[in-house]
């Protein structure tokens, strides 16, 4: 709501009216016990020294009443810090499921009662970010795991065969050849992992500098002609000039992996469509492919880590390229919309912001 409250009260404001209360109300009794005892059981002259003992009586008895009504009103602010530092020992020791039980601000007017309700709110953010994080470590080490343990299998078995002797010259390259593959696997997802490691722990974007987008397109195209040399692609290119202030390496890491993805969803002899303009000051950069499609269902774990909508495509990647593309565009502000669905093929368009990819 536009004209909602952080807090309902603030708590040196709760605070000072609680003490002025308590001081108060203990004053008004004090008086009345002295007055009462003075009226029943004092009979004599009043004079100066009488009135100071009085008045001593009353102060002494405000203070004692307020004091020991301070102390038991102060349950308010110590009892949250102490359920929060039990939570926060939890958290500490792994406990990520701890939370705070919260008082719910029921009022309309305020997002929370008073700063210790916000720090609770927080702290029980904080432990459903970090058991976040936890899960996602645990199935990322798991991911890394099986992804690594299955080339190193295989690696071992056709060791084993070359070892034992007696295969043909011919059985020989084979094997020799289905190492040297399985090792390659392994180097890609060592390098996709570093290079998805240090775009995780960068925050900014230090390297600005013109790029022709249209010929950097163009020669990640040539590159990868040659990693898939076997499968004959053709491509339909149509990039006007495109120029943007960006990191060029950030750049071409996109275009690689979205066209190396398009081309190995798809057939030999397929076309891959390749499209861009320039609006003002952002880049679209469209490449669509005629491949087998990504059913709606599995779209939305696309850019997961790890994750691949084929089986059978496992051997020509790690699960990584899309990640890796979405990690970037977030450094440079930029977005990515996937549009496919089964057997017709996928569209991945790219839009980034000159402006933004100068901050």
């Amino acid at each position: 709501m536009k004209n909602r409250k952080k807090y309902r009260i603030h708590l040196r404001t709760h605070f000072a009216l609680e003490a002025l209360l308590i001081l108060c109300s203990a004053c008004l009794l004090s008086c009345a016990l002295v007055v009462t005892g003075t009226v029943i059981f004092f009979h004599g002259e009043w004079t100066l020294p009488v009135v100071i003992i009085l008045c001593l009586l009353v102060c002494s008895l405000t203070m004692l009443v307020g004091g020991i009504a301070l102390y038991y009103s102060s349950a308010f602010f110590v009892k949250p810090i102490e359920e929060m530092n039990r939570v926060v020992n939890r958290i500490a020791k792994g406990d990520f499921a701890a939370r705070i039980s919260r008082k719910q601000c029921n009022g309309r007017n305020a997002e929370y009662l008073h700063e210790l309700d916000e720090l609770e709110a927080n702290v029980n953010r904080m432990a459903s970010e970090l058991a976040g994080m936890d899960y996602m470590r645990r199935d990322f080490v798991s991911n890394v795991s099986h992804e690594i343990k299955t080339p190193v299998s295989a690696m071992r078995g056709f060791a084993e065969l070359l070892s034992e002797g007696g295969l043909s010259a011919e059985e020989q390259k084979e094997y020799l050849s289905l190492i040297y593959n399985e090792a390659q696997r392994i180097s890609r997802l060592c390098e996709n992992m570093l290079r998805m490691s240090r775009l995780e722990n960068q925050a900014l974007v230090t390297r600005h500098e013109p790029v022709a987008a249209d010929e950097q397109i163009r020669k990640c195209v040539i590159l990868l002609a040659e990693k898939w040399e076997g499968r004959a692609y053709e491509f339909d290119l149509k990039l006007p000039s495109m120029r943007i202030v960006s990191d060029p390496d950030l750049l071409q890491q996109i275009w690689l992996n979205l066209i190396d993805n398009a081309m190995k969803y798809s057939s030999p002899g397929s076309v891959i469509h390749i499209s861009g303009e320039q609006k003002a000051e952002k880049i679209i950069v469209t490449v669509r492919d005629e491949g087998i499609g990504i059913p709606e269902e599995k779209q939305a774990h696309i850019f997961d880590a790890f994750y691949q909508c084929e089986e059978s495509h496992k051997k020509d990647g790690n699960g990584l390229g899309l990640s890796i593309v979405k990690r970037i565009l977030e450094l440079l502000n930029g977005r990515i919309e996937c549009k496919s669905a089964a057997g017709k093929g996928t569209q991945m368009t790219v839009t980034i912001q000159e402006n933004t990819a100068r901050s």
